[in-house]
């Protein structure tokens, strides 16, 4: 890639009537703000705090819907709708599940702090903030399907709070990153094995290195639909120095996992932006202070 880079008013790109949007209410081209994660129909969630309601919005198709959420005792930090259109929303170590109404339907305890969370047709799957990885995979009506790694327990104390982002693959797969590691375990999306492990070289040939800093904070994982490439959003300062050249604020590291392939590329935004998907040859971010981002991939 070249070291120009595009990012710009989702808005402004496109054209508010090009979305769909002018006659509603709200726009996430201009307001979305939180993390989000892109389904496989395109579509993102995003959560407004101002109402305290998620927002289902597609680049097509504008708003798609709102689900209240006023009445949880907490902010919503991670959540994916189901097929009935109800929400399951992580706050600390609690999954409680709201109906389309905003009712709270129930709660569930769980084993530690949620630190991302990916799903497919079958169910949802937490990645938890504890010592060692630890994944749950839960049906839409809370069941436990499957667990990978070591349950933690009780009487284990505070622990770092590592943050292991996940996304599912084309094949239904649930890509792990961990600690500062680049490349991905591979677990299947049905059982929770792990059936393999990524072995990505540099272009010269040299495997992987480990990026820089802290474990305990890592930027979300993003799928390119139909590429076989995953793109990790990374702080340039992670990246190794000798691999970091010019590189500021927020980086894609792009696994191509078909060539086994990485590389670093530019995004020309500053740190705060939040990776939330692709949508044809652009990566999407949202801004915190408002908005969403596009930046050009190859």
């Amino acid at each position: 890639m070249r070291n120009s880079f595009r990012a710009s008013f989702l808005s402004a790109i496109l054209g508010v009537s090009a979305l769909g949007l002018s006659a509603q209410s709200w726009d996430a081209a201009s307001q979305a703000r939180s993390w989000a994660k892109q389904d496989k129909d395109d579509s993102f969630t995003f959560f407004d705090p101002a109402a305290k309601t998620l927002r289902t919005w597609m680049r097509d198709g504008g708003l798609l819907g709102s689900l209240p959420t006023a009445k949880l005792d907490d902010s919503p930090e991670r959540w994916v709708l189901d097929p009935r259109n109800n929400a399951w929303i992580t706050h600390g170590s609690t999954v409680t599940q709201v109906d389309r109404t905003g009712r709270l339907i129930s709660n569930l305890k769980l084993p530690a702090e949620v630190g991302d969370l990916g799903w497919d047709a079958k169910g949802f799957v937490l990645s938890y903030r504890t010592t060692e990885p630890y994944l749950e995979k839960r049906d839409f009506k809370g069941a436990l399907l499957w667990s990978f790694g070591s349950k933690p327990a009780k009487s284990d104390g505070p622990a770092p709070r590592n943050l292991r982002p996940i996304v599912m693959d084309d094949s239904g797969n649930v890509l792990m990153a961990d600690s500062n590691a680049l490349n991905l375990s591979v677990l299947d999306g049905n059982s929770g094995r792990k059936v393999s492990e990524t072995n990505l070289l540099l272009a010269g040939g040299q495997p992987a290195p480990a990026l820089e800093g802290s474990a305990t904070e890592r930027g979300p994982l993003a799928i390119w639909p139909g590429k076989g490439v995953i793109f990790a959003a990374v702080k340039a300062v992670q990246v190794p120095a000798p691999l970091r050249a010019s590189l500021q604020g927020l980086v894609l590291a792009r696994l191509d996992l078909a060539l086994s392939r990485l590389e670093f590329l530019p995004t020309g935004l500053d740190e705060s932006h939040i990776l939330v998907g692709v949508l044809e040859s652009d990566a999407i971010f949202v801004n915190p202070r408002g908005g969403l981002m596009l930046v050009k991939i190859k």
